[in-house]
């Protein structure tokens, strides 16, 4: 089938597909928050947005480790482990000091995912229904008072990406009103010209993950494992030293 010659592209290859347009846009997102960028064109905006590319590819991802991984707990526990390290020069990189309540208070990506892959545990945990929902909800509104990025739905996108896992329709739904709602809501409820660019460029990913990719993870798994680990905090390490230098 047609479908089928587009799935050409493994796991690493996407992830590595998808940190170059968060890279860039971190960048100059980053920049403009240290004044070292003061006029924002049009062009820079949209890479800026880029960096919302990457979220999508690695919430699918989590579904796919939770499916798949030998250890749920270990899994957990390195995502917690690299999301606290990161935690630190995400704040440089965002407020330029570390003595400020955000912190705490402001969290990182890898944080929303570490959450995400909680939630799918609470949810085929076994327990009663009612139970796993009121987990769920937890869960999310932690997410929000710990101030993560993508607010409550990057756990709801992770979680209905596993519950309609098999169901495609569902599940581009339940994306398509998610990323639809969220950029409504980062936008001021306006749907001005840089929603409708991070809604297009967060449904691109989305079509990118689910007609490309071929279900296998790459030839070298474990190297490009520690990279992504790595690379995160390390590019805003990057991006601090820059703000230093350009300012």
């Amino acid at each position: 089938m047609e479908t089928d010659r587009l799935k050409i592209i493994n796991g690493d290859m996407m992830k590595y597909i998808a940190i170059i347009p968060m890279a860039i846009g971190h960048f100059v997102s980053y920049m403009q928050t240290a004044g070292v960028i003061t006029n924002m064109t049009w062009w820079m905006n949209v890479l800026a947005y880029g960096s919302l590319f990457a979220p999508v590819i690695f919430f699918f991802f989590i579904t796919e480790g939770f499916k798949y991984t030998r250890s749920k707990k270990k899994y957990a526990l390195r995502l917690l482990i690299f999301a606290v390290i990161t935690q630190f020069p995400y704040c440089l990189a965002s407020n330029g000091t570390l003595l400020t309540s955000k912190l705490f208070l402001d969290l990182n990506v890898i944080f929303t995912l570490f959450f995400g892959l909680i939630t799918l545990m609470a949810w085929e945990s076994g327990w009663k229904l009612h139970v796993r929902i009121i987990a769920v909800i937890f869960i999310d509104v932690l997410t929000c008072v710990l101030g993560c990025e993508w607010m409550i739905f990057g756990v709801l996108i992770i979680l209905g990406l596993h519950i309609f896992r098999d169901n495609s329709k569902a599940r581009f739904i339940w994306f398509f009103v998610s990323v639809f709602c969220l950029n409504f809501i980062m936008n001021g409820l306006v749907l001005s010209m840089t929603f409708w660019v991070g809604w297009l460029i967060q449904m691109l990913a989305y079509f990118l993950m689910v007609k490309c990719y071929n279900g296998k993870r790459g030839k070298h798994p474990n190297i490009a494992k520690w990279f992504f680990y790595i690379f995160y905090p390390l590019h805003f390490v990057i991006i601090y030293i820059a703000q230093i230098i350009l300012a």
